[in-house]
């Protein structure tokens, strides 16, 4: 069978966001990929020795991973041993189900008909266009200097602090960049800042990719049961990119850690900065999806006027075989076939109407939710009471 009448194709089954590109074939060689399957437990190991521990060493040597003061100790620093212990690790182990979810995605369009025959071409060369950006050496070259400008960016923010810290502790009445400081501004927090903006890289591509998908001639079905077309597995993409929020909103928790436990702020005080957080990452995920917005509801038009008039031409036909000139038959059992296709009809013409234009499914955008504010929940626990948490949890284990 010729490829363009299979189901899939092996461009879509290709689809790889993360799995190429000179820091993947880095991965590679140090043996943190094999057989093309991440070696999950390593890579992290690898990320905490390469971020984490020399900072803590190094912080030790000079007498900073517990200072003299809150700011001069490096382990008592919530957002810096979050971004490490913490996003770093989620950042690279959600890639490999990430990329597993979107190439499903891809191939979906393909396996439910969605594609017609004269836009396949064009959705293949689309699928091969965001495979071959993902993979550019230019760009994740783009991305290394990005994250290197933007550690210049806290360097300066840094030096123009005016209290002592681990990383830039005052000695001699000036600041002066510590051990562990040089290691976190030189390795580690290039690092994170990289995996930041390569997801943020691949996040536009998603973006992308949607956009051209959304141009082509789709065969969308308004009176699907999804509701939304058939459409409504791009919704699944939401789930996709858990990992990125998780990790992103645990910065974010990481940072008002700091604010609460040692300023004694109160949570709330924040309150409308998470609201911000957490909805900026929401439009980021979900707002792709909208690009559909506008083909979803010019087929939901279309559909309203053809399937009423087939469903008034039906009845029409009904009535006139089994109701002529007003009179009832009685072969009552011979209309049965007849007035079942006009109610399956019905059912049909209800689904048009009530078809969605927005292809999200509302339990994936709460679950992703729960997910991206999932991390401020320990910020709250250390506002009550540890005697309220232990009789809390002893009601629900009794």
């Amino acid at each position: 069978m010729p490829e363009h009448d299979q189901p899939g194709s092996s461009t879509a089954l290709s689809f790889a966001l993360f799995d190429g590109g000179p820091f993947h074939r880095l991965q590679q060689r140090l043996g943190l990929v094999r057989a093309e399957q991440r070696r999950i437990g390593f890579l992290v190991l690898v990320a905490v020795l390469i971020s984490w521990v020399p900072i803590a060493v190094l912080a030790a040597v000079q007498g900073l991973a517990v200072g003299p003061t809150r700011l001069e100790s490096f382990l008592m620093d919530f957002a810096a041993n979050v971004r490490f212990l913490v996003t770093v690790p989620v950042f690279l182990l959600a890639e490999t189900s990430c990329m597993t979810q979107l190439r499903s995605i891809v191939q979906q369009f393909l396996a439910a008909g969605l594609v017609k025959d004269a836009s396949r071409a064009s959705f293949e060369a689309t699928v091969r266009e965001t495979v071959r950006l993902s993979h550019s050496g230019r760009a994740e070259a783009v991305l290394v200097g990005l994250a290197y400008l933007h550690t210049v960016v806290l360097l300066i923010y840094l030096l123009d602090y005016q209290d002592s810290t681990w990383r830039t502790p005052v000695m001699g009445g000036r600041h002066v960049i510590s051990l562990a400081g040089m290691w976190f501004l030189v390795v580690a927090f290039p690092l994170y800042s990289f995996l930041l903006w390569r997801w943020l890289w691949r996040l536009g591509l998603w973006w992308k990719f949607l956009w051209q998908t959304s141009k082509l001639d789709l065969r969308l079905s308004p009176s699907h049961r999804d509701g939304a077309g058939g459409l409504v597995f791009l919704s699944e993409s939401l789930q996709a990119f858990a990992g990125f929020v998780f990790g992103m909103t645990s910065m974010s928790a990481g940072i008002l850690a700091d604010f609460v436990v040692y300023e004694g702020h109160s949570p709330f005080d924040y309150q409308w900065q998470v609201v911000g957080i957490v909805a900026m990452l929401l439009i980021l995920i979900a707002g792709p999806l909208l690009l559909f917005l506008r083909p979803l509801y010019e087929a939901k038009e279309r559909a309203i006027f053809r399937y009423g008039a087939l469903a008034s031409r039906q009845i029409q036909h009904v009535e006139d075989t089994w109701l002529p000139d007003g009179i009832v038959r009685e072969d009552t059992e011979s209309s049965m076939s007849d007035f079942r296709s006009v109610t399956h009809l019905g059912h049909s013409v209800t689904a048009v109407h009530k078809m969605s234009v927005i292809p999200l499914n509302k339990e994936d955008i709460l679950q992703l939710l729960i997910i991206a504010l999932l991390p401020f929940v320990p910020v709250l626990l250390t506002q009550i009471p540890l005697g309220e948490i232990l009789a809390l949890l002893l009601k629900v284990l009794a």
